[in-house]
């Protein structure tokens, strides 16, 4: 055997093995990934007030929704609840938008359980949902002839789906997004959490290199689509192109959003001046409304007065 062989045996080996971890462990990661299931800690008690009633979209599948009209109002506010939860919360964040001019819209994004996986995926934002939104958004307009601009209130997974939906339609002229993430920063900490103590051999010791995290997160978001079958919202890819006038609110001790990963979605806005942040101390997710109700009335109020 020449020298030229010698060589290349021991390269070969390496790659064979790069190949087979990445399989292994892309696998492995989406899985842990895929099966979490939330479970709300609480149950939204139904609103007493508003219209209900249903949207059909163009498959003939059924929105359930609320219009909580307001005397006078020439704006709408549709709002998009957070997982676990349904359109009866609108009353939790939205309390004021009808004393403050608007109509506000609530939308349920909730859809029967497959048997045995009760709320799996439930907390991941989908394509699905954005063109349940857009459908939604396109049925406003036609039933206020007066053509009112349109704002989208979205709490942690509704506030995915509301900046997604922004940029299909031009009605839509700002986004109020509480507890707004990113899917791919999740996966990032959970690989430099769990790579270190899953990967063998270990050659990285407990700090991956980032070109490394980032590789597996574009595989692992990849796959997590491919098996489930679902196309899921890609926040870091909307907040890169301009887009309309965006309010973030987040907890300061959020452990699902932490610091970092709020830090991290105001660097990826392209239109450092349409986004606007808002943090309440000791704050965990989506309780920034139930720790400073006054200022956060204060907050939206004064952003939505400004942009719409």
């Amino acid at each position: 055997m020449n020298p030229a062989s010698w060589l290349f045996l021991p390269a070969a080996a390496v790659l064979a093995y790069f190949i087979f971890a990445g399989f292994k462990y892309t696998r492995l990661i989406s899985n842990i990934f895929l099966s979490l299931v939330y479970r709300p800690t609480t149950e939204t008690p139904p609103s007493p007030g508003g219209e209900r009633f249903t949207i059909l979209d163009s498959s003939d599948k059924e929105i359930e929704a609320i219009l909580v009209r307001s005397a006078e109002a020439k704006r709408v506010a549709l709002f998009c609840h957070e997982s676990g939860s349904s359109k009866d919360s609108w009353e939790k964040y939205a309390f004021f938008l009808p004393r403050a001019g608007f109509h506000v819209l609530a939308v349920d994004f909730r859809t029967e359980p497959v048997e045995g996986e009760a709320n799996s995926l439930s907390q991941w934002p989908t394509s699905e949902d954005v063109e349940r939104l857009l459908t939604v958004v396109r049925w406003t307009k036609k039933a206020f002839t007066e053509q009112p601009p349109i704002v989208l209130f979205g709490v942690s997974r509704g506030a995915d789906i509301a900046l997604a939906a922004s940029f299909r339609d031009s009605a839509v002229k700002a986004v109020v997004a509480d507890g707004l993430f990113s899917m791919k920063e999740i996966f990032r900490d959970y690989i430099r959490k769990w790579a270190p103590i899953l990967v063998r051999p270990n050659w990285f010791g407990d700090r991956l290199p980032e070109w490394l995290v980032q590789l597996f997160t574009e595989l692992g978001f990849w796959y997590s689509q491919r098996r489930s079958g679902r196309l899921f919202v890609d926040v870091e890819r909307y907040l890169a192109k301009p887009h309309v006038p965006l309010l973030l609110i987040h907890g300061e001790k959020d452990d699902y959003v932490p610091a970092s990963h709020q830090r991290f979605l105001e660097k990826q806005s392209r239109d450092q001046l349409g986004v606007r942040r808002f943090v309440v101390p000791e704050a965990g997710h989506n309780q920034a409304v139930t720790l400073d109700r006054q200022a956060y009335e204060a907050k939206v109020t004064e952003f939505l007065e400004t942009v719409v």
